[in-house]
């Protein structure tokens, strides 16, 4: 079923508390979801407020879905970071273990 063309929206709103979740997260969220629509991202009283705005008008069922997206993504990019700022220290150590026996280093 196709919506009408009254039912249909141009961008969809979401706003993420920036004590819970970084900036940094929420920006690389939002370039996840590029191909759906480009995002706006502002700040307001301690939230970061995303504007979708669809390449061209969807459904009100659309915007809810690419929403629920944006919300998704961003808990996957906040996980991503924990993981990273977790391992960092394995990954620098097998990263110089790597290197230290490529032969691209002068013994000198």
């Amino acid at each position: 079923m196709q919506a009408e063309p009254s039912e249909l929206v141009a961008s969809a709103t979401e706003s993420f508390d920036l004590s819970v979740f970084s900036m940094d997260c929420i920006k690389r969220a939002g370039y996840r979801i590029t191909a759906k629509a480009s995002v706006n991202i502002s700040t307001e009283a301690g939230n970061a407020v995303c504007v979708l705005h669809f390449t061209k008008p969807v459904s009100r069922e659309d915007a809810a879905k690419a929403v629920e997206g944006l919300r998704l993504e961003v808990l996957d990019q906040d996980l991503r970071s924990v993981v990273a700022a977790e391992t960092a220290t394995l990954r620098n150590t097998i990263l110089a273990l790597a290197f230290s026996r490529s032969g691209l280093q002068s013994v000198d």
